[in-house]
């Protein structure tokens, strides 16, 4: 549940006056949501084309988002209207349980205990193998949407990261996948 990552309360505070807010949305809903796959920062016809009219029906959406192939400015997309709200729901209303924040806090001291040699600094990777079994991961158009162990590791080592950079991928456990990386940096860790 929400409540049990974020804290609800800060959330809420700082959504006030901004979007409205159902503090129980089972008592709204009881079913499955209708799930609307929107761009990132969707522009507003967007939403009164897409989302409104099943939400006006449903009374429940899950918004699944994708990030745009086309660079929003060469197509003149210009959002300064929302910025600001775009702004707050990214950066001011999620804070973590305390609970889970020690848990977090622990495991970046941790990071920062492998890295003394580097002033604290690793480098965070969400290497997600599901992703890459999948079709629209392969090579298209001579473009690759998705990045192999051994392809970051040329990459990040092209652009000047030595072999004592500490590497954290996000897995939960090590994959075989993950050795061409740790080849090249060999102080690479999953938690």
């Amino acid at each position: 549940k929400f409540g049990e990552i974020y804290d609800i309360d800060k959330f809420v505070n700082n959504l006030v006056g901004v979007v409205e807010i159902a503090r129980d949305p089972t008592t709204i809903t009881a079913g499955i949501p209708a799930i609307v796959r929107i761009p990132t920062r969707p522009r507003h016809d967007v939403i009164d084309e897409r989302v409104e009219p099943i939400f006006r029906v449903t009374r429940s959406v899950r918004l699944v988002s994708y990030f745009p192939s086309l660079n929003m400015k060469i197509r003149g997309f210009q959002k300064r209207e929302v910025d600001s709200a775009f702004c707050l729901g990214m950066f001011g209303t999620l804070d973590l349980q305390p609970e889970l924040l020690t848990v977090a806090d622990q495991m970046i001291e941790k990071l920062r205990s492998l890295t003394r040699k580097s002033d604290g600094h690793f480098i965070a990777i969400d290497l997600r193998l599901n992703l890459l079994q999948l079709k629209g991961c392969k090579v298209t158009s001579g473009r690759n949407r998705c990045f192999s162990a051994q392809e970051i590791g040329n990459f990040l080592r092209k652009t000047g990261f030595t072999s004592e950079t500490v590497i954290y991928l996000t897995q939960s456990k090590w994959h075989k996948e993950f050795d061409p990386l740790k080849s090249i940096f060999p102080r690479t860790y999953t938690k």
